[in-house]
């Protein structure tokens, strides 16, 4: 599965942690704000669910359609697929089990598979967890048909980009691999065991691949461009869900309401204890040269100029988008899930981080519909905000992440 590059995104990062910019607002003003500017793009094409708990206080809302023949509306209630977010859950099932005694983040990779060739027996949990391993971004299509087998024989037949534990290459083979571990330690199935374990205690009752008991009508339709693309569960899966491309680092379907749960749930001890998500959160490799922005176990973790953190991840294939966005403490937490990826879209959330967090800040909008399309340009207007944003900011802290990450293209991650 492809994860969504950052793009301009990570710009919208500086506009939300503006150091002169702490001020609290009305979280009544704000909400006001945020329905405007979302009605406004669903006018324009966006089509998706946006969740926002800022200080408490939960904003919900649905645009678009999930099902356009049919004339079905989003809600806030649709299922959404949430792309590569889902590496979270497989690195707190990696932990779970690690609270449970039954496994550890530095066993090495031949711990649970025979044969592991040379180059590839110093791996450990730790190395796929944060995509230091060396494996590459993918061996395969999302929803080839491959059995268990053949995807360990390919993954151990690659040539790794680098030893492990030398350097961050985002990669989802290692979290496919991680889910098989999952499995063999559990017993059961990868799916079952999250039920169980994360998505149970935590009060989520509409995420996972096949288990919950979902509405056919209740899963958006992906749609590219004016294009159906159709419901992710009616691709070629498995059983028990996608095929290993795609399981454990990607594909599970969740509402915004679910992923707010499992945000509440993180903010207490039952899933994980404290020792778990400190690992967690955890700052083990950075993502680049500059160290401006690492990455944790399925989160990613960048600095703010207020000696805070935003833990956060996206995800996507093209046709469905999904953010999530976590100011643990500055209490902001924002979730947003999309039937129809475009660039536009994939800036939203961070928009919405803007119009909590920035005084006087004015979201920029698409110019027309056009720029809701799945290859439309960002429009120069947001790039010359950014410039004039950062004049007062750190250039030591922001301009090598900008640098890096701020590219108009996408980038395989």
């Amino acid at each position: 599965m492809k994860k969504a590059a950052y793009t301009l995104l990570v710009l919208f990062l500086v506009l939300a942690c503006k150091e002169q910019s702490s001020q609290t607002k009305e979280e009544n003003d704000v909400f006001t704000e945020t329905a405007s500017y979302l009605g406004a793009i669903e006018e324009q094409g966006f089509s998706g669910s946006v969740l926002v708990d800022y200080k408490g206080e939960v904003f919900q809302s649905a645009y678009g359609m999930s099902d356009r023949n049919n004339e079905v509306a989003n809600t806030v209630n649709t299922v959404f697929d949430i792309g590569s977010i889902a590496k979270q859950f497989t690195a707190a099932g990696i932990l779970k089990l690690e609270m449970m005694g039954k496994l550890s983040v530095d066993d090495l990779i031949s711990d649970y598979f025979n044969d592991v060739p040379e180059d590839k027996q110093g791996i450990t949990l730790h190395h796929m967890l944060t995509h230091s391993a060396g494996f590459p971004g993918g061996i395969g299509d999302d929803y080839e048909a491959i059995t268990e087998s053949d995807f360990v024989d390919r993954a151990f037949e690659i040539k790794l980009l680098t030893p492990p534990g030398e350097q961050y290459h985002y990669s989802n083979v290692g979290y496919s691999l991680l889910a098989i571990i999952i499995e063999k330690v559990s017993g059961v199935s990868y799916e079952a065991f999250l039920s169980e374990h994360l998505f149970a205690p935590s009060g989520m009752r509409e995420t996972g691949y096949t288990k919950p008991d979902w509405s056919t009508n209740n899963i958006a339709i992906g749609y590219d461009g004016d294009s159906a693309w159709g419901r992710p569960n009616e691709k070629p899966w498995s059983p028990d869900g996608p095929y290993l491309h795609l399981k454990g680092n990607g594909g599970i379907l969740s509402t915004v309401g679910d992923m707010h749960r499992w945000h509440n749930a993180l903010k207490g001890n039952e899933v994980l204890n404290g020792a778990a998500k400190e690992k967690y959160y955890g700052t083990h490799i950075a993502e680049n040269e500059e160290g401006s922005s690492h990455y944790g176990y399925g989160w990613a973790i960048y600095p703010t100029p207020r000696d805070t953190q935003l833990i956060t991840h996206n995800g996507g294939n093209g046709i469905f988008f999904a953010d999530f966005l976590r100011y643990l403490s500055e209490d902001l937490t924002i979730i947003m899930l999309s039937n129809k990826a475009n660039r536009y879209t994939e800036g939203v959330a961070w928009r919405l981080a803007g119009l909590m967090l920035v005084d006087d800040y004015a979201p920029s909008m698409p110019n027309d519909a056009e720029n809701m399309a799945a290859d439309a340009e960002i429009p120069d207007d947001h790039v010359i905000y950014v410039v004039e944003t950062i004049r007062d900011g750190n250039p030591e802290v922001w301009q090598p992440f900008i640098e890096e990450h701020g590219s108009l293209d996408f980038q395989g991650m």
